[in-house]
């Protein structure tokens, strides 16, 4: 077989997956609801004062330097934070909701942006959130369903099924870089090299062990096997979230469990919910099932309403 009808036979066969490739499940809708989810609870639940507060170097005040300019907190000035804290809880209810995932996914980008890069004291999540939404864009552009809890009525056209297939496996790769960063930089931590990190978080001012299980977690942090196995397990998790969300259904579905665990880990002893629920989002997104169509539900060539990609036949390479 020559090199030419080797890579024709090869594209054939992608062009295939492609057409069969369809994101569009309550897994997709589950995960970006809960980053939506998570983000909307710090603008919720905090008032513009607390999150544009003075911190060291940062004055009081969004910081609308560059690009932050397009934050919502630049746009009405200093007097108009509070209406701005409003406005993205109000963008962030809608998305969340699922309503409508091809025109909310903008302003749902925005918000998470304006939240980012606007307030004092990020925990980590934002940033995660910021980047997610952005590789989740052409996810939802692609994706024409009035609700993204429903199942598709219609098919994608084929350009549209390969922007998600790459866009989901943007997604799966930076997650993945994420979790397998995070845990080999903390091999080169002493604390985190001799197992006694743990034993320390949970004994921290901020983000320590409260009631009703710091008694109990401060306890068993006293047994050297107990806080060794909770400081290397949590590194061990990292490695094994990191493997299995660039494996098949299957094993993204053992990283999915695996994440819960952690971060579920991470709200009883730290408390940090936001960023906690952010990551959980992002691996449900990563842990979504490349579901196969049906014969009936493989591509067409639907009118220009249901959809801004390619319009010939020649595009969808039907013709």
């Amino acid at each position: 077989m020559s090199i030419v009808a080797l890579i024709d036979e090869q594209a054939a066969g992608l062009q295939r997956r492609l057409g069969r490739f369809d994101f569009r499940s309550r897994w997709f809708g589950a995960g970006r609801s809960l980053i939506c989810f998570a983000e909307l609870t710090v603008v919720l639940l905090t008032p513009a004062k607390a999150l544009l507060i003075p911190v060291l170097t940062i004055t009081e005040g969004a910081r609308c330097d560059g690009v932050r300019s397009a934050s919502a907190f630049c746009v009405g000035g200093d007097s108009g934070a509070e209406y701005a804290r409003w406005l993205l809880v109000a963008v962030l209810l809608v998305a969340a909701s699922g309503y409508r995932p091809r025109w909310t996914v903008l302003p749902q980008l925005w918000a998470v942006y304006s939240i980012a890069v606007s307030i004092s004291v990020p925990d980590g999540g934002e940033s995660v959130g910021l980047i997610i939404s952005l590789l989740m864009l052409p996810i939802c552009l692609a994706d024409n369903r009035k609700w993204h809890w429903s199942s598709p009525d219609r098919p994608l056209r084929l350009n549209g099924h390969a922007i998600a297939f790459a866009a989901f496996w943007a997604i799966r790769i930076q997650l993945s870089y994420l979790y397998l960063d995070t845990a080999i930089s903390k091999f080169g931590v002493a604390d985190w090299a001799n197992g006694t990190a743990e034993y320390y978080f949970l004994r921290d001012n901020m983000f320590g062990i409260s009631d009703p299980l710091g008694g109990l977690f401060l306890e068993l942090s006293k047994i050297r096997v107990v806080v060794v196995g909770m400081t290397w397990g949590a590194l061990v998790v990292e490695l094994i979230i990191a493997v299995c969300l660039l494996g098949s259904d299957r094993w993204r579905k053992v990283a999915l469990v695996f994440d819960v665990l952690l971060h579920g880990m991470i709200i009883v002893t730290m408390g940090l919910w936001s960023f906690a629920l952010v990551m959980i989002g992002c691996a449900v997104i990563a842990a979504t099932p490349a579901s196969v169509a049906s014969r009936a539900e493989e591509p067409s060539v639907p009118n220009e309403e249901e959809s801004g990609f390619a319009r010939t036949p020649t595009e969808l390479g039907v013709a």
